[in-house]
């Protein structure tokens, strides 16, 4: 199905070239390596920039402050909980799949961005009992 609506996409002409989404920065009405590498750098640097700002949601730098002391890669000895925030493996594999980012085992194994989309998204979504020990 997802194939078909592509191909139905295509197939209709509205299909735009790179000059309509890649910006030509030096006006000489062609795209090159260096104005693609200019775009990337600066998609780069606004993507980072929302990383950061994740990370600096106060209710988040509390709850990592609490459960971790801010290290991702922090495993408790004494059950499956990692990561910063200290996700069980089960309660990890769960959650990371709905806020969009599968593929981590567990918490501690994902970057540090995508741990802090996933807190991120579960605090969104009502979960923030999740943490009701730590008073934050």
């Amino acid at each position: 199905m997802a194939g078909a609506v592509v191909a139905l996409f295509l197939l209709s002409g509205c299909n735009l070239p790179v000059s309509q989404w890649v910006p030509d920065f030096n006006g000489d009405g062609q795209i090159d390596a260096t104005e693609i590498a200019r775009q990337t750098d600066a998609v780069n640097q606004a993507l980072d920039a929302h990383r950061r700002a994740v990370q600096n949601h106060p209710f988040l730098a509390c709850v990592r402050n609490h459960e971790s002391r801010g290290d991702y890669n922090a495993q408790n000895p004494s059950s499956s909980a990692s990561g910063a925030y200290q996700f069980l493996t089960s309660t990890w594999r769960n959650v990371s799949v709905r806020a969009g980012y599968p593929g981590y085992a567990r918490a501690a194994a994902a970057p540090w961005w995508v741990q802090d989309a996933v807190a991120l998204w579960l605090y969104s979504n009502g979960g923030r009992s999740a943490w009701a020990g730590t008073g934050c």
